[in-house]
């Protein structure tokens, strides 16, 4: 912030000593001196108006370049606009924004792959969920935006010695898009994602109605064939969105924990789940297409068991495989792909 600063020059005069009786000598001094100080208040009234018309939110941004951001690491000053961002976790948001990305998380089998291949974003190429310091150093970002638990404290110092750096929990990508937007100069695009996000959900929410009703019920699990994952509401958002109601056991397994993302327990909880629908994932968001393959092909084992042919919804054919791809990740795009996922199983239609 500039501060506009207005020189006045002081006009220095000297005795006039003694003066004789020339009246007209004196008489031209004092004419003189008239004009001259008309001139000097002309001049001052003429300042004093410019200065009064000339807002003061002008005058004080003048020439402003950055802006402060608060983040999970505390407040960072960053460029506004910028034109070249590193970005670590969060390629779900920056895509949606149409931000101006020179480098990014990904690898062959990530959601996101193709459209940041598309845009010819340098990727990090490994599932190591770590920004690499030196990737980041070469791609020359006047901005660097990373999932906050990506880092921890001594890596956020390490990335800020490379550019302005801002970190976000992927808990809540509603109100980071919101900030992040802000950062890169975006804050109306934000508000068009959030509000064409939430029409999606109001259409996806009346296919599924308009075809099964509002009183049947899911659960989101992870099941392998040692043991079950089960996903609470607060988790997952297909349990609130389309219609669709927590199944009974949801709430028997929240007592048995305090954690509220979900619950580890054993297959020997499977009779208890009686939802009509089930979602499940095999194998995570980041893991390799080998690692993910093999937790697929252990799928069967476990579909052999009495204990899971007894599900009600096994019974019906609703069981429906869903990628940890997507469900495992948060963003405007990560939330319509589950969407869509939804609406084609229990519609029958993609």
């Amino acid at each position: 912030m500039h501060q506009t600063e207005k020189a006045f020059r002081a006009i220095a005069r000297g005795g006039l000593g003694q003066i004789r009786t020339r009246g007209i000598g004196l008489l031209l001094i004092l004419i003189c001196m008239t004009v001259i100080v008309s001139a000097c208040g002309k001049q001052a009234n003429t300042n004093v108006k410019q200065a009064e018309e000339t807002p003061a939110s002008t005058a004080s941004n003048e020439g402003a370049q950055t802006q402060f951001i608060k983040h999970g690491f505390g407040e960072t000053e960053v460029p506004l606009h910028p034109k070249r961002v590193a970005v670590f976790g969060l390629e779900d948001i920056m895509l949606s924004l149409e931000a101006p990305m020179v480098y990014a998380y990904g690898f062959k089998g990530y959601y996101l792959e193709e459209q940041l291949n598309k845009l010819n974003i340098k990727l990090s190429n490994n599932t190591n969920f770590e920004p690499s310091y030196e990737q980041i150093l070469a791609s020359q970002p006047d901005l660097i935006i990373v999932q906050q638990y990506s880092i921890d404290q001594s890596r956020y110092e390490e990335l800020s010695k490379i550019a302005p750096t801002i970190a976000f929990a992927p808990d809540d990508w509603r109100s980071s898009i919101v900030v992040i937007g802000k950062a890169l100069g975006l804050e109306d695009k934000a508000q068009a994602v959030l509000k064409a996000h939430d029409e999606k959900i109001e259409q996806a929410k009346k296919a599924v109605t308009d075809a099964v009703g509002t009183d049947k019920t899911v659960v989101y699990m992870r099941p392998s064939e040692k043991d079950l994952q089960v996903f609470f509401p607060s988790f997952s958002f297909v349990y609130t969105a389309f219609g669709l109601n927590p199944d009974a056991s949801i709430a028997e397994f929240q007592k048995e924990t305090s954690d509220d993302w979900g619950i580890n327990t054993s297959l020997e909880k499977l009779p208890t789940i009686t939802a009509d629908y089930i979602f499940a994932i095999y194998g995570g968001s980041i893991d390799t297409e080998e690692e993910v393959q093999k937790q697929l092909d252990s799928s069967a084992a476990l579909e052999k068991l009495q204990v899971w042919k007894a599900i009600p919804a096994v019974k019906e054919n609703h069981v429906f495989k869903v990628s940890p791809r997507h469900w495992m990740s948060s963003g405007p795009i990560a939330e319509s792909k589950q969407m869509e996922d939804v609406v084609a199983a229990v519609t029958g239609k993609k």
